[in-house]
């Protein structure tokens, strides 16, 4: 994976997850909202400082939901599984394999991914680098070496996916 860099006028800040040019507006508003994790790798000890503080701010964040338990309903249900299964690479909506998949709408949308029904397929026979969670996903190299998942929680994912993905996460 290469991360993406972020030139602005005084320091460089390199986003995982994003995916823009080098003066992305989206990228550098991601990073201060704490959706990716940005450091400074130039620029002044005040920009490195309030850029490594940004960094420890998403992880918590990111920790934060990760660590979230409790599931009274079917949405928390999904949201529990997503943060278990999935946010390893798609924390916050981002995608730490291929920066152009995200799940923010505008990525989703170019991908043609944007149905409950295309998110469901390939939740559950995976493409590329995503392994498939289906319980008869094939090829076998293709799927996942854990749990498999029902097709029920298969569906609950890729409805939670796109309900996040219209919130922008």
């Amino acid at each position: 994976m290469t991360p993406l860099m972020l030139s602005t006028a005084s320091t460089t800040l390199t986003a995982r997850g994003v995916r823009g040019n080098a003066k992305s507006a989206t990228a550098e508003k991601a990073c201060r909202r704490g959706r990716v994790v940005c450091w400074a790798s130039a620029g002044s000890a005040p920009e490195r400082g309030e850029a490594v503080r940004r960094a420890m701010f998403s992880f918590a964040a990111a920790a934060a939901v990760t660590l979230s338990a409790g599931s009274a309903s079917a949405d928390d249900a999904s949201a529990e599984l997503f943060n278990k299964t999935c946010a390893g690479c798609h924390a916050a909506g981002g995608n730490i394999v291929a920066a152009g998949a995200t799940l923010f709408p505008q990525d989703l949308q170019r991908n043609g991914v944007n149905d409950v029904d295309t998110i469901y397929t390939l939740v559950y026979g995976g493409k590329n680098k995503m392994p498939g969670y289906g319980q008869d996903c094939q090829p076998r190299g293709q799927c996942t070496f854990g749990a498999r998942l029902s097709d029920d929680d298969v569906r609950g994912l890729a409805e939670y996916v796109l309900e996040q993905s219209k919130l922008e996460w």
